[in-house]
């Protein structure tokens, strides 16, 4: 089974490689501070676009990458589908089912804007830790001196992630032989949302018990590797994205630039 984690495998190259993981760590944040920062859904778009670009050039495994955001996108819209009954003033829908359900012209809006937002950030943060190796990550991680409960626990819980994944299929397809229909998509989220609860908390013992033995082991929950210096090529990477993000955040007027894009498709 593929891991759910948006990491790469330890025997892929890319040609990324070269670059300091602790640069690859940062790249994404330049990317999504800004239009987090601001309302700008212009932004966003010239962000994804980017970060598509950014892909093909290094080589990217982009379907790995979308198979992965799939998978976000039900939970995203869990977050933002309810904003449009409850948030604005103009009424665009209004829908009787015994009592008077509103949908607010503002509502959509914001809902939609959530979602790009949170769809972009996911997509971008995949994109770019797709470069790094799981091992690659932990060194970043231990490279930027984070306290080292925060960098154990983080390792752990990364760990059981795939772990609770692999055990809710074997659990789904148990049930399905043993004659529980499961008709469509949603059906099979909130299957699947019962039975990570409960393995949730089996895992947390279980965690406990590993975190224990590990200790018995002499572990100190301090992770070491061979050090690695920044190099001027990765100052230049890192200078070359912020660069970039400053040209479209200040220097650009985006919604001009897309409005005259449109028109050139039109016509």
């Amino acid at each position: 089974m593929e891991s759910i984690l948006p990491f790469r495998h330890e025997d892929e190259k890319t040609v990324l490689n070269s670059i300091h993981p602790v640069v690859r760590l940062g790249l994404p944040f330049i990317f999504v501070v800004p239009f987090l920062l601001v309302e700008n859904l212009f932004l966003i778009y010239s962000y994804i676009l980017l970060t598509l670009i950014f892909i093909i050039i290094t080589r990217l495994n982009l379907s790995r990458i979308l198979k992965r955001l799939k998978n976000v996108i039900p939970f995203i819209l869990v977050i933002t589908i309810f904003l449009p009954l409850y948030l604005g003033e103009t009424i665009l829908f209004q829908i009787n089912i015994g009592i008077s359900i509103n949908i607010y012209e503002e509502g959509i809006y914001r809902a939609f804007f959530l979602f790009m937002r949170i769809f972009a950030a996911t997509f971008i943060f995949m994109s770019f830790f797709s470069s790094l190796t799981y091992s690659e990550f932990i060194e970043a991680l231990t490279s930027l001196k984070l306290p080292a409960f925060f960098v154990g626990s983080f390792i752990i819980m990364l760990h059981y992630i795939p772990i609770i994944a692999t055990s809710n299929k074997k659990i789904l397809e148990a049930q399905e032989l043993r004659g529980k229909k499961i008709t469509n998509y949603w059906q099979r989220l909130k299957v699947h949302a019962f039975i990570m609860g409960k393995s949730l908390v089996a895992n947390m013992e279980r965690s406990e018990h590993l975190y224990e033995s590990l200790k018995m082991r002499g572990f100190s929950g301090e992770l070491t590797f061979a050090p690695k210096k920044i190099r001027v090529y990765d100052f230049i990477i890192l200078l070359v994205f912020i660069l970039i993000s400053v040209y479209l955040f200040y220097f650009l007027n985006l919604e001009n630039i897309y409005a005259e894009v449109f028109k050139l498709f039109l016509l």
